[in-house]
């Protein structure tokens, strides 16, 4: 079983690690302020924040991932990882409805760029 990053084994027990819990939040954070997953990869790197498989720099996919990933609930609350869910799905391009051509029209433009 792989621990998700955040978290830490003590002994037998799963607990939070509280660094890796502040990057987490910062994350979602940043997330639902508007920053794209780029930005957001960007702002680690610039922290040197290594990503959980210790690479230097984050890849998107992977805070694409920890985003979507339920188990961040206690470290962020309900209610911060359901406006992620809404935020990310508001975000996305894919109109699941259409056939054919399922990409929307109107692309999401970031806040942080006005």
């Amino acid at each position: 079983m792989k621990i998700p990053y955040g978290y830490v084994l003590d002994g037998e027990k799963i607990v939070i690690h509280k660094e890796r819990a502040d990057t987490v939040q910062s994350i979602f954070e940043y997330y639902l302020a508007g920053a794209s997953l780029g930005k957001i990869v960007d702002m680690l790197f610039a922290k040197g924040i290594p990503s959980p498989t210790g690479n230097s720099k984050w890849t998107r996919a992977a805070v694409d991932k920890l985003l979507a990933n339920k188990k961040y609930i206690p470290i962020v609350g309900m209610k911060v990882y359901l406006d992620a869910q809404f935020e990310k799905d508001h975000r996305c391009n894919v109109d699941y409805e259409k056939v054919g051509h399922p990409r929307k029209t109107a692309r999401y433009r970031s806040p942080l760029l006005k």
